[in-house]
Order: structure tokens, then C-alpha cells, then sequence
């Protein structure tokens, strides 16, 4: 019961994305080594359904939008409700809009900053490593895909922190569902820069995925994060481009305006004096 109470909570999500407060780590959590492994995910193995570690983007787009995929199973217990007419013809554009988004909504993070930047989600991804990122709502829930070199690694819900969400209504509240249902405390890290965790977080770790529980209680959510182990041991070397500012001036443009910009086509005051070696030095004014 407990693990399906946990698989339930995948099913719900807030759209908000920003910055979270720190917490108190949970009671009785642990704080140091490695993350637990547990012999099961205690549910969370529902958010791969039809997906593995390694599918393309493409392919993610498909297992979502084929005939019979996820998104017709999702509706087609709405459209089993309604008689053939209006009501069926607008739950299927609704349907079909979101194929249509998702396949849009993949973004490759180049060398141009995007609107992600300033999300919640920053610390998630790296620019100019052949990294992506594609978006769903689906079922109550916002969902972030990661790619890096085309390669599904990374999997994020947000999940709403309140009083009658299966994960409850604070961070402390979700993180004690969890342990319960993979039965085994999580680790508890706080924010460290140095260590590239910016919001406190719980994991635990099975023999392919970790799984992390971010603290953004301050929007009233939780991030539950599945990440391929194999791909986390070798990001050192994936990404080969250390992060930067993206907001950054191009240091051949700073070069040039380091000194100031100058109009030359401004007028030139008749008054002013000319430097001893200018070319204009020693001639008279014209007629």
C-alpha cells in the first residue's frame, strides 16, 4: 500500500518553477556516505513506463504519441465516457495538442542562453555539452526529459507539497513517505555549492537509477529526480565544457569596448586642439 501510495504521487504536479528554501534535514535520515541502495524504487519505477535509460529524443516523442501510446492511454479512458459528437472531437485536439507540444518542446542547450536559466531546473543541465531538455503536463504533473548526446538520462517531476497530496504537504512529509516505501532512510545532503547541490536534497540509489528528492518547499514542491547511474559516474567526462555565464559578454566583444565606442562619424569640434602627430596637424582651417 505504501509503495502504491508513493506511485500515486508521480501523478501529481505544480507548474511553478523558482528558487526553494533550505529545510531541516528530516528526523532519523542519513547524512553521510553513499545513498541507500534499495532492492526496489518503491513505486517511482511507475514514472518509466515504456521508457529506458538511452532512448532518443525521438524515440520518447514516439512511445507518447504513437497510436496506442501514452498519451492514447491516458485518454482513452475520457473518450470511453462520451457518445461520438463534439464532446469526443474536443478531448482528441486536446490529445493531439500536447503530441504536437511535446515534439516542439525540445531545447538544445547551445551556446545561447534559454529561458530555463532562470529556473528551478538551472543546475540540472550544462550548455555546449550536446545536452536537451523536452517538457509534458501529463496527468496533473509537469515532466522534464534530459538528453545528453541524444541519450534519455534524467527524468523530473514536480510534485505539489499539500495537505492532501499522497507525498504531504511539506518536504519532511514527503521524504518520511519515501523512506517508508523503499524502506530504507534516504541520505540527506544540504545545499553545497562546492559539491553542486543547491537545495537540500534526499537519495537513495537502486542497481541502475538514483533517485533524489529535491526541497523546493518554498513553491510548494517537491522535485522527484530518476537519474541513470552510468550516465551521473562519467558526466565528468561528457561534459568536456565547463559551465560558465551564459549571460556573458563574448570576450572578443569585451576587447573591443574595453576602452569605450566612439562615434566616428560624430562632428569634430573646430575648437579643439590637435595632437602634434595627428595627420591633421599644420593645416590651416579652409576658406
Amino acid at each position: 500500500m505504501k509503495r502504491a501510495i508513493v506511485a500515486g504521487a508521480v501523478l501529481f504536479a505544480g507548474a511553478m518553477l523558482a528558487f526553494t528554501v533550505v529545510a531541516a534535514p528530516p528526523k532519523g535520515a542519513k547524512s553521510a556516505g553513499e545513498a541507500p541502495l534499495v532492492s526496489s524504487l518503491g513505486g517511482l519505477e511507475a514514472n518509466m513506463k515504456d521508457l529506458h535509460w538511452g532512448m532518443t529524443h525521438d524515440e520518447v516523442t514516439e512511445a507518447y504519441n504513437k497510436p496506442g501510446g501514452l498519451f492514447d492511454q491516458e485518454y482513452a479512458k475520457r473518450l470511453v465516457k462520451v457518445q461520438p459528437g463534439v464532446a469526443q472531437r474536443e478531448i482528441e485536439a486536446d490529445r493531439d495538442n500536447r503530441k504536437v507540444n511535446l515534439e516542439k518542446s525540445f531545447t538544445p542547450f547551445l551556446d545561447t542562453p534559454t529561458g530555463y536559466d532562470v529556473t528551478a531546473l538551472k543546475s540540472e543541465y550544462t550548455y555546449r555539452n550536446e545536452e536537451a531538455i523536452q517538457s509534458l503536463f501529463r496527468e496533473g504533473r509537469q515532466r522534464y526529459f534530459f538528453y545528453i548526446k541524444d541519450h534519455l538520462w534524467k527524468i523530473y517531476d514536480e510534485i505539489p507539497l499539500k495537505a492532501d497530496s499522497p507525498l504531504g504537504a511539506t518536504f519532511q512529509d514527503a521524504v518520511a513517505r519515501l523512506n517508508a516505501a523503499m524502506n530504507v532512510p534516504g541520505r540527506i545532503r544540504t545545499a553545497d555549492a562546492s559539491q553542486g547541490i543547491d537545495r537540500t536534497t534526499a537519495d537513495w540509489q537502486d542497481k541502475t537509477t538514483h533517485v533524489r528528492a529535491v526541497d523546493r518547499s518554498n513553491e510548494h514542491l517537491v522535485g522527484i529526480v530518476l537519474e541513470d547511474k552510468t550516465t551521473l559516474a562519467g558526466l565528468a567526462m561528457l561534459r568536456v565544457n565547463k559551465a560558465g555565464d551564459p549571460f556573458a559578454i563574448d570576450p572578443s566583444i569585451a576587447a573591443v569596448t574595453r576602452g569605450g565606442v566612439s562615434d566616428p562619424n560624430a562632428a569634430r569640434d573646430p575648437n579643439a586642439k590637435v595632437d602634434a602627430g595627428s595627420p591633421d596637424a599644420g593645416r590651416g582651417k579652409r576658406r
